[in-house]
């Protein structure tokens, strides 16, 4: 930009020079088309008389025609073609004339012609034209040269020839055309230019101002005096900028005010010395421009920006949490087409994770709790029209589980522009172990409720249950040293030792459980024969039964039984197996046994997740009261008793319970219900040993 206005600057100094050379250059050209003209007219005139003086004078005119880089050719009228006298203008066979013709621009032919057919009617006469022509040896792709045509026509009454000299003017015809465009041009930037542009002589003083220039600083008029009358260099902001005996190039932007002129703007202002040829500045040239619009869009694009990234960093931070949710709530969002009948679960934002049809979600559903959920969801446009919420039980259909599973299905309708629903869109959020949490916290509170309940009764119960053999304790104690006989005596200390055992026994039970509470079961497995300590412990219960109707059996099938397990607990659990016997079977039998069997249990550590394992099947049969089918399963839960007449705490199976889970087996009761009696049974693993 600055060497284009530095010569915009120059072309002022050396405007003259160049129209002077140009005027000379002009002259010289005149003078030598005369002289041509002239020596042309000569050669055709001497032609006519002799043909040696012709032969003399065409070398002069050769000779002159190498010097000024000039063409002849000669158009024959009686045969209309063309070719060379001298030069290579056309090809060395010549050209018909209408196929000259068509080398000639269009815009020209017509004219051209009427010049031969002038220069016909004129002989001996001659005449200049000038047109342009296609010098391109194809002729396909035009290369137009601008030639100047001086013809003479041959001929005593009709015109035999016009002999033509062609001058090729094309690079003065380029230079003018090239000369007056770039005048046009920087008398166009200066007067028309977007930015005000002012011209100063090298002491700072205006000289010359455009259109944009004064609408910046507020011209009064064509040549305003506040402008004229002080130099440039005493102007802010140059005055700061700029020192007068040396001045430099500046680019740079400021806030200027003028309040004499109610100047109040952000201009961009270049500032460029104009030197000669010796480095001297000779003019200064200013350029400004109004850049206040720009820095107030600059300014707000600013603050746009800094809007933008705070609200992508909000997005940013928005799906990263939302990220978060999908991956660890178990949720995808979901989008249904109404259109193409799909809908779309995504659980990351970039990607799907499955697409199915309306109808085969519909298919997964097995429940929901709301009427007719299935139907909505296999035709959901008639449903699905506002915001709703579904909790569904369905089959797994994004994970590989054996279990149903529960779905919260939230659902918010799609728009268009024309108010027409073309889908829903929401989220899905697996429930599954929130509604087993809510249904396992309604289960252990019912449990906690009944064990309240039942600890109510129990600690009501426990003062009869207590007091009830300590009363016989203590009376039979008092009555027992005022009798005298043997046999009294005897009778009255079997029920106190039976009353004694009964108050061992509960006050065993409610430690037990108070240990059960604090630490887990401790079991102390030991080699033993089961075989010989299985008939001890029968021994010991032989003597609870002694209703005269029922009858004792024990079934011991091994003669020994070595085997490596706890016999303390296994005696805990026969004895309350049998005293529970004794204390509702009145007439019939009580068996107690034990068998070895083998067990397939569930283990995921193992290939096939089951696994076989040896064991111990101990059981007590009785045809006592029998079980309802109903209460079963409650029998081994703590203090639950099926006759509150019957003494006990409600401990007993219980504590049995415990000491098969610890031991890693199964513990239960078959009953075919009341009257019938009742079978207790217990599995535990435990290998055979060998005989000690």
């Amino acid at each position: 930009m600055n060497i284009l206005l530095s010569d915009i600057v120059s072309s002022h100094v050396e405007q003259q020079q160049v129209n002077n050379l140009s005027l000379i250059l002009l002259l010289l050209v005149a003078v030598a088309f005369t002289a041509f003209a002239i020596i042309n007219s000569i050669i055709i005139t001497r032609s006519r008389r002799t043909e040696q003086r012709t032969v003399g004078t065409a070398n002069i005119m050769r000779h002159a025609l190498e010097i000024g880089g000039v063409n002849m050719v000669k158009f024959d009228m009686r045969h209309l073609d063309v070719s060379n006298t001298y030069g290579s203008h056309l090809p060395q066979k010549g050209m018909s004339y209408d196929d000259y013709l068509q080398h000639i621009h269009p815009d020209d032919r017509e004219q051209f012609n009427s010049f031969i057919t002038h220069i016909c009617q004129q002989l001996g006469n001659t005449g200049e034209l000038s047109f342009r022509w296609n010098a391109a040896p194809d002729g396909k792709r035009p290369l137009w040269r601008n030639l100047r045509n001086s013809a003479v026509a041959e001929g005593r009454t009709l015109p035999l020839n016009v002999v033509c000299t062609l001058t090729d003017e094309t690079k003065v015809v380029v230079e003018q055309r090239e000369e007056s465009e770039l005048v046009d041009r920087y008398q166009s930037i200066f007067n028309r230019s977007i930015v005000g542009m002012s011209f100063y002589d090298k002491n700072g003083m205006l000289i010359a101002a455009n259109q944009n220039m004064r609408e910046l600083f507020h011209f009064q008029e064509e040549s305003d005096i506040f402008y004229n009358s002080i130099s440039l260099f005493r102007r802010p902001p140059f005055r700061e900028l700029i020192d007068p005996e040396n001045p430099q190039e500046l680019h740079f932007c400021t806030h200027l005010t003028m309040p004499e002129r109610n100047v109040n703007s952000f201009l961009e202002i270049m500032f460029n010395p104009v030197a000669d040829s010796n480095g001297n500045v000779q003019y200064i040239l200013v350029t400004a421009r109004d850049v206040t619009e720009e820095r107030d869009m600059y300014m707000r694009a600013r603050e746009n920006d800094q809007q933008m990234r705070k609200a992508n960093e909000d997005i940013k931070n928005y799906e990263v949490e939302l990220q978060y949710l999908l991956e660890n709530c178990d949720m995808r969002v979901w989008r249904a087409d109404f259109e193409t009948h799909i809908v779309t679960f995504h659980r990351q934002l970039s990607q799907y994770d499955k697409k199915m049809k309306f109808e085969e979600f519909a298919d997964n559903i097995i429940d929901g709790r709301s009427e007719s959920a299935k139907a909505k969801f296999a035709d959901p446009y008639h449903y699905f029209n506002q915001p709703v919420t579904y909790l569904l039980q369905m089959r797994p259909v994004f994970h590989e589980l054996d279990t149903k599973e529960w779905n919260l299905v939230n659902s918010i309708p799609i728009f268009d522009k024309n108010g027409r629903q073309t889908g829903s869109f929401g989220t899905i959020r697996n429930m599954t172990k929130l509604i087993e949490a809510q249904e396992k916290l309604k289960e252990e509170t019912r449990r906690a409720n009944d064990s309240a309940r039942q600890k109510s009764v129990f600690m009501a119960n426990m003062t009869h249950e207590i007091r009830t053999p300590l009363n016989a304790i203590v009376g039979f104690s008092d009555v027992l040293s005022m009798i005298d006989s043997p046999e009294e005596k005897k009778e009255m200390v079997r029920v106190i030792m039976n009353n004694c055992d009964m108050l061992l026994r509960l006050i065993n039970d409610i430690l037990e459980v108070s240990s059960m509470d604090a630490n887990a079961i401790r079991l102390e497995p030991v080699d033993v024969d089961f075989s010989q300590a299985f008939n001890d412990i029968c021994e010991t219960l032989a003597q609870r039964v002694q209703e005269p109707g029922v009858q004792f059996i024990r079934e011991n099938p091994y003669p020994t039984y070595y085997t490596h397990l706890d016999p303390k607990r296994i005696q805990q659990v026969i004895t309350n197996f049998v005293t529970n016997a004794v204390k509702y079977t009145h007439e019939g039998h009580i068996k107690v046994g034990y068998r070895q069997e083998e067990r397939t249990l569930k283990n995921k550590l193992v290939a096939g997740g089951q696994e076989t394992k040896q064991g111990i099947y101990i059981y007590c049969e009785d045809t006592g009261a029998g079980i309802p089918q109903e209460k079963q399963a409650s029998v081994f839960e703590r203090f639950v008793k099926l006759n509150d007449y019957v003494q006990g705490t409600g401990l007993g199976l219980s504590i049995c319970k415990a000491i098969a889970t610890r031991a890693g087996g199964k513990i239960g009761v078959t009953s075919e219900g009341e009257g019938h009696g009742s079978t207790f049974w217990m599995w535990i693993p435990c290998e055979v040993r060998n005989e000690k």
